[in-house]
């Protein structure tokens, strides 16, 4: 890929992360990488962390995070880019939504307790720190515990969707994290859409307010990257991408292996422009 490039989504130990920023921000630049965004799980303590090694590095860093909402029974993540990360009403979301996490934390271990996978949430809870608390820590304490053989089968066993131990992450419609996010001056794009598994839903989001699809995506194979450009193209969306990279946990690739041109962050920036007049 010629010229500049971005990984417009990467995780560091703030949420579900294993790395911390500055670490996250030494691989974008062995990656060769021009921007990046971290997007945390309804976190952004990482981007006063990370801002001035990456000015250091010479890297653009672009305020980002990860949201949760429900529709249909179905999680949705939703990413937002170039929002002001102090802006009362997402300080006061992510607050409660934070709160919200760590009463998930309990239910879900109740859960897990009926089908016999007995752990701590005190454990659960200190594994994530100062983070985010999610469902990748739920998965490494059942791990250790000798539940599981591996943290993917902690997801495909217990704690992934339609599996005992699962609990929504926010029972918050995708219209209200939108608002969210471009109330605050961001950018609302869908996440990972392969997830979602409907993309009747997308054309319904727009019409609450989003502006963008991560067509690039570590999970994404070439054929649904062609789909998902189809489907920005269709309902004129901004398009976004990159590794999901979560260090030694979960799904993604690693900081640069799914990148964009910066084309595209400048796509991000005329939106953002545009909506403020």
């Amino acid at each position: 890929m010629p010229g500049p490039t971005a990984d417009l989504h990467l995780h560091t130990r703030f949420s579900d992360g294993t790395d911390t920023p500055a670490r996250v921000v030494d691989l974008a630049h062995a990656a060769g990488l021009s921007a990046i965004a971290i997007t945390d799980h309804d976190n952004v303590e990482a981007l006063a962390v990370a801002e001035p090694i990456a000015r250091r590095q010479g890297i653009e860093l672009i305020p980002g995070i990860e949201m949760s909402a429900s529709a249909d029974d179905t999680e949705v993540h939703l990413l937002g880019f170039l929002f002001d990360p102090a802006h009362p009403g997402l300080t006061r979301h992510l607050a409660e939504q934070q709160a919200r996490r760590v009463a998930r934390v309990h239910e879900m271990v109740r859960r897990l307790a009926h089908v016999g996978a007995r752990i701590p949430a005190e454990e659960v809870l200190q594994l994530a720190g100062e983070g985010t608390v999610g469902r990748p820590h739920v998965a490494r304490v059942l791990l250790k515990h000798g539940y599981v053989s591996t943290t993917a089968e902690a997801f495909s066993r217990y704690i992934g969707p339609h599996n005992p131990g699962f609990v929504p992450g926010s029972p918050l419609p995708p219209s209200q994290i939108i608002r969210v996010i471009r109330e605050a001056g961001g950018v609302p794009v869908l996440a990972h859409p392969v997830y979602l598994e409907q993309d009747e839903l997308i054309a319904a989001f727009v019409q609450d307010g989003l502006a963008g699809l991560e067509v690039y995506h570590s999970s994404h194979t070439p054929d649904l990257v062609r789909r998902y450009e189809q489907i920005a193209e269709q309902l004129k969306l901004l398009k976004t991408g990159g590794s999901d990279y979560h260090g030694e946990t979960k799904e993604g690739l690693p900081v640069g292996a799914s990148r964009v041109p910066y084309a595209l962050v400048e796509a991000l920036k005329t939106w953002k422009a545009a909506t403020a007049r």
